[in-house]
């Protein structure tokens, strides 16, 4: 048929060699970020309106998996109550960007 292209043609070759740069998306630059902690540091990012508990905290650690996240609750101001408990580790920071990122969740500064 006249109107498909043929797969052997030399202008379907030349388009498939181009490769497009990646975009960047906010779950890798929020992985990156927890890269870029060092060792000892933390970061915090607050989750949506919806959680009860909605503070969680990125430590880097020293030694052991790479990542630990701790989950702490709201006080009547909004502000972290400072009763964090562990929630888990990890060793993948795009594995945290990506649940933080399902939750809404934006850096604290506070």
């Amino acid at each position: 048929m006249f109107w498909k292209k043929d797969k052997g043609s030399a202008t379907a070759t030349a388009e498939s060699g181009v490769q497009k740069p990646k975009k960047t998306t906010p779950r890798d630059l929020m992985a990156e970020q927890m890269d870029a902690i060092e060792p000892g540091k933390e970061i915090t990012y607050k989750l949506g309106e919806i959680y009860v508990k909605p503070y969680i905290t990125v430590v880097r650690n020293t030694e052991g998996k790479k990542f630990t996240v701790y989950q702490d609750g709201k006080n009547a101001e909004g502000k972290p109550t400072g009763n964090r408990g562990k929630f888990w580790d990890a060793n993948d920071a795009m594995e945290i960007a990506r649940w933080v990122i399902e939750r809404e969740g934006t850096v604290y500064t506070g």
